[in-house]
């Protein structure tokens, strides 16, 4: 995996060397209020770490994390995900979320941006998603202005806090993605 960036982030790939730095983020008491974020030692999330793919490319399945790193000084304020699954490895599944303080900023459009780019350019993948419950109507917008459509509602189709939440099931495809990239760039020129 390799190092993305944007106009304000550093989207640093999780490995080894920092993943005990991301487990300290994934720590972060207001991450949880979406999200079932499951409680390791910090030992165990190493270990899960160390056995994920080192390299996102066509035709590899697993799971990729990037710290999401702003500020001067450049500090990590949260995390993206990708997760291809060997069932559908045609689809790749993006979460992320950042600390309460990084929240307002537009950090998570650049940091989604970002990796939606990757993923579609490293890989094979023909479609993203993502999901949010209903009533995280920030993130509803986060995915909205990165060129996700809402899906559908899942009924029960998460798990967050010991508890079955509906959400809201998004995608965008790789099509898609590509021809609003198109657009975007000839309003730059025009600009």
């Amino acid at each position: 995996m390799r190092t993305l960036h944007s106009d304000r982030l550093v989207l640093e790939p999780v490995d080894s060397r920092n993943a005990r730095e991301l487990w300290r983020v994934l720590g972060a008491p207001d991450l949880r209020r979406y999200q079932d974020i499951p409680r390791l030692r910090a030992e165990e999330f190493e270990r899960q770490v160390r056995s994920r793919p080192r390299l996102l490319q066509a035709r590899v399945t697993g799971r990729f994390e990037w710290l999401v790193r702003a500020g001067e000084p450049i500090e990590s304020v949260g995390w993206v995900s990708l997760r291809i699954n060997e069932r559908a490895p045609d689809i790749g599944e993006i979460g992320y979320s950042l600390i309460e303080a990084a929240r307002g900023l537009g950090y998570a459009t650049e940091a989604l941006g970002a990796v939606v780019e990757e993923a579609f350019e490293a890989s094979e993948l023909g479609e993203l998603q993502a999901c949010c419950v209903p009533e995280n109507t920030p993130s509803r917008a986060v995915l909205h202005r990165t060129g996700f459509r809402e899906v559908r509602l899942l009924r029960g189709g998460a798990m967050i806090r010991g508890r079955h939440v509906d959400v809201l099931l998004y995608a965008v495809a790789r099509g898609e993605w590509h021809r609003r990239r198109q657009r975007e760039a000839v309003r730059s020129q025009r600009s």
